[in-house]
C-alpha cells in the first residue's frame, strides 16, 4: 500500500464497504494512484533521497532535479569530495550555491557532461504542531543525538527539520525511540546553535484529501465497470418490470467526487499552497 492514506480513510471518503470491494484491491487502487498524483505535482510527499548526475556549468549555482529541497547531504564536483555543509540550499527552487568563501577543492561547478554528483533529501511537506528546541550545540555527523527541551511527540522514523537563527537549516530522521530527554538523528551535514528549532513534518493535508478523492474515484469506477451483469429487469409470464440503471448513485457519487477534487485543486493551485514543481532542465 502506499505512503499518505490508507484502506479505511478511502473507505470513509468513497463510502464503499467490503462487500462491494475487497481490501486487496482497495490497497492496490492506492498502489496505483499514489505515483499519478506524484508524477503531475512532480514531487515526493515524504521526504525522500535522491541522487542527481548533473552536466556542470562553470558557475557557482546549479539546480538539482528535484524540489523542495530539505538537505544536501554528499556532493561531488569532477570526481573531487566537497564538504555538502559549504553549499546553500534553496528549498523552494532546488538550487544549490557553493560558498566559494570556504575551503573546497572546486570554486565552481566545472563544465562537463555529468561532471556533478548530489545526494540529497526532497520532498513537500509541513511542519507539524510537535516540535521543541536543542538544549545545546550540535556538531555534523552520523547516528548524532540531540538534546532537545521536550521529547513529546517524537517518535522512531520520523522526518525533522532543525532550523537556527545561525542560518543552517536541514531535514533529518529520527533513528530509533527518543528516550532521556534527546533523539538521534540519522545524519546532520551543518552545525546547529544551541535553541535551535526542531520541527515534525507531516505530509500536507490537502495532497491527502486529493488523494482519498482519486482513489475513490477509481473505486466508483470500478464498480460501474463490475456493473455489467447485474439484473435490471424481471419478465413473469405477461408482467415485466424495470429497476432502472444499476449506477446511477455512483454516477452521482462520481461527480461530486470530481467536483471535489477540481475544487481544491484549483483553489490550492490559486493560493500557492499545492501546485505542480517546476522542473530544471
Amino acid at each position: 500500500m502506499g505512503n499518505y492514506v490508507d484502506i479505511s480513510s478511502v473507505r470513509r471518503t468513497s463510502g464503499i464497504g467490503s462487500s462491494e470491494i475487497s481490501d486487496d484491491d482497495v490497497s492496490a487502487i492506492i498502489t496505483e494512484v499514489e505515483p499519478q498524483l506524484e508524477r503531475f505535482f512532480n514531487t515526493k510527499f515524504t521526504p525522500t533521497e535522491r541522487i542527481d548526475f548533473l552536466d556542470g556549468n562553470g558557475t557557482v549555482r546549479i539546480f538539482v532535479d528535484h524540489n523542495p529541497l530539505l538537505a544536501v547531504r554528499e556532493l561531488t564536483i569532477d570526481g573531487d569530495v566537497e564538504d555538502p555543509s559549504y553549499v546553500h540550499a534553496y528549498k523552494e527552487s532546488g538550487k544549490i550555491i557553493l560558498d566559494d568563501t570556504k575551503g573546497l577543492t572546486n570554486n565552481n561547478f566545472k563544465t562537463g557532461y555529468k561532471k556533478i554528483r548530489v545526494k540529497y533529501i526532497y520532498g513537500f511537506v509541513e511542519e507539524s504542531s510537535t516540535s521543541s528546541t536543542t538544549s545545546a550545540a550540535e556538531v555534523a555527523g552520523t547516528s548524532v543525538s540531540v538534546a532537545l527541551a521536550s521529547i513529546t511527540g517524537f517518535e522512531d522514523n520520523d522526518w525533522v527539520e532543525i532550523y537556527g537563527m545561525d542560518g543552517n537549516r536541514e531535514v533529518a530522521q529520527i533513528d530509533g525511540d527518543p528516550a532521556t530527554g534527546a533523539i538521534v538523528l540519522d545524519k546532520l551535514v551543518q552545525a546547529h546553535e544551541s535553541g535551535s528549532t526542531v520541527v515534525k513534518l507531516e505530509i500536507n493535508e490537502i495532497f491527502k484529501k486529493l488523494m482519498n478523492i482519486t482513489c475513490s474515484i477509481a473505486m466508483v469506477a470500478r464498480i460501474v465497470g463490475q456493473s455489467y451483469t447485474d439484473i435490471v429487469g424481471y419478465t413473469m409470464s405477461e408482467f415485466s418490470t424495470q429497476k432502472g440503471e444499476p449506477y446511477t448513485q455512483w454516477r452521482e457519487t462520481a461527480t461530486q467526487l470530481i467536483k471535489e477534487r477540481d475544487r481544491l485543486m484549483g483553489t490550492a493551485k490559486a493560493q500557492g499552497i499545492l501546485r505542480p514543481r517546476p522542473y530544471i532542465v
